[in-house]
């Protein structure tokens, strides 16, 4: 595994969208398929956003999230990675946020992410 995906990053690399910053595009397009993770959460967050119109894909949610699965590691929750969600520098409550930005601590995998506070935090290495 070469580095673990926030949210928008997977979304942004699935539609190609100019959004993505150039460091994570450039590491994502060097990536063979299934070097690149996502945390589970991540499947529920799509989902959620899925659900709330924010997102919309040419499959529907089900083929979506299936499609993820397919392309990308999925990484479990685990105990270590769901205590350490809410002890980390984040001033978010997010719990998307918090367990995305545990699962990349405990795995030591670099995030693909735009999100200022994780970014700010200092408490892993990220790449935008």
């Amino acid at each position: 595994m070469k580095a673990l995906l926030d949210t928008h990053a997977l979304i942004w690399i699935a539609e190609d969208d100019d959004r993505l910053g150039p460091k994570a595009r450039t590491l994502a397009e060097s990536c063979r398929q299934n070097e690149l993770a996502v945390s589970n959460i991540t499947l529920l967050e799509i989902a959620m956003l899925w659900q709330q119109g924010r997102i919309s894909t040419k499959l529907p949610l089900g083929g979506t999230l299936q499609q993820v699965e397919r392309n990308f590691i999925v990484l479990p929750i685990n105990a270590t990675i769901a205590a350490d969600a809410y002890t980390l520098p984040l001033p978010q409550a997010d719990p998307f946020d918090r367990v995305i930005t545990a699962t990349a601590k405990y795995h030591k995998l670099p995030l693909l992410t735009r999100d200022q506070h994780i970014t700010d935090s200092c408490c892993i290495e990220t790449i935008w």
